[in-house]
């Protein structure tokens, strides 16, 4: 598959998973497209990616101001101010979601609340399990039920450069 052809079936998957069409994003959501983002935030983000030849960034998922997970046509990119961290879809296998955490002294668990952040498990091939803080609720379960698809682009798509 061409670089293209990659962006559009993860495309595909978000769009499918929130039951909406493009046209009802417009960058500003916890979990979009990339390319809905303003130019200078997309400019901004770009120049921590690495990106490859052919290579396009597809998804974001905001963190915080200055923290973003993007999905590309190639691999997961956590960045922030400080550092950088990759995950190539070639090297992943599945998510193993969320570490569970309390919010109160009632022991209520909060992962499917929005507002909170919790550590997020990403699973590669050899076992390693790197966890991220992404956000809780609706935006960081679209992120798992997304993303878990790009295990087929590791494992399954063959990228014609």
């Amino acid at each position: 598959m061409s670089a293209k052809q990659i962006k559009d079936r993860i495309e595909f998957w978000f769009l499918n998973y929130f039951n909406k069409s493009k046209t009802d994003f417009n960058g500003s959501e916890t979990f979009t497209l990339f390319e809905l983002l303003n130019k200078e935030l997309q400019s901004d983000i770009i120049k921590f990616l690495c990106l490859e030849q052919n290579e396009i960034p597809v998804l974001v998922l905001k963190i915080s101001q200055t923290e973003f997970i993007v999905n590309t046509t190639k691999k997961f990119v956590r960045i922030d101010t400080e550092s950088t961290e990759i995950i190539k879809y070639s090297e992943f296998k599945l998510h193993n979601g969320y570490k569970s955490f309390a919010l109160d002294k009632e022991e209520k668990i909060i992962n499917k609340h929005d507002g909170y952040h919790a550590d997020f498990g990403l699973v590669k091939k050899n076992g390693e399990v790197v966890y991220w803080k992404i956000p809780t609720g609706f935006p960081g379960y679209g992120f798992w039920n997304v993303t878990k698809k790009c295990e087929l682009i590791g494992r399954k798509f063959k990228l014609i450069e």
